[in-house]
């Protein structure tokens, strides 16, 4: 390979180097396309990878758009729970509210007549994939980590004029 002097000047002053973020707050309507499971140091985590569906507000005033820069939204989710855990089975519930919010299923003789939730296991995931939710979003910032994340979800069905 011929080494050369560099001969090009480009101006960075306008480049994002960062990961755009949907608006603290922000409902967006997200597709599951994916469901993995992960060893980690601690244990095993289960990886959710969902495709932003309509555009959405992003923390700098801007838009994100389906298919661009920030719109896949990543949700891992530990298996396991910190020793001294109030509550060891956190992430059973976790888990059982992404299931609901794609199946539109509910707790075992649930009120609203909602069938119950089924056990998650690889036979469920390929039923899983491609179905919607709806996020609540919100900005994370811990130590050196920030992005978003999702606070809560909804099955679209359970939204008015969803």
């Amino acid at each position: 390979m011929d080494q050369q002097p560099l001969d090009i000047s480009l101006n960075l002053s306008e480049a994002k180097t960062a990961v755009p973020m949907i608006a603290d707050g922000t409902m967006v309507r997200l597709r599951l396309v994916s469901l993995s499971q992960q060893a980690g140091e601690k244990g095993k985590t289960l990886r959710f990878e969902y495709d932003l569906l309509d555009p959405a507000p992003d923390s700098d005033g801007g838009k994100i758009n389906p298919g661009a820069f920030g719109s896949k939204i990543f949700e891992n989710v530990a298996l396991y729970a910190k020793p001294d855990a109030k509550d060891p089975k956190w992430y059973e519930k976790r888990i059982a509210a992404r299931i609901d919010a794609l199946l539109g299923t509910g707790d075992k003789g649930n009120t609203k007549g909602k069938p119950a939730r089924p056990d998650l296991s690889p036979q469920l995931v390929p039923n899983l994939i491609g179905k919607e939710l709806v996020a609540k979003m919100r900005i994370r910032t811990t130590g050196e980590f920030s992005g978003n994340e999702i606070a809560s979800v909804t099955y679209p069905g359970d939204i008015a004029a969803a």
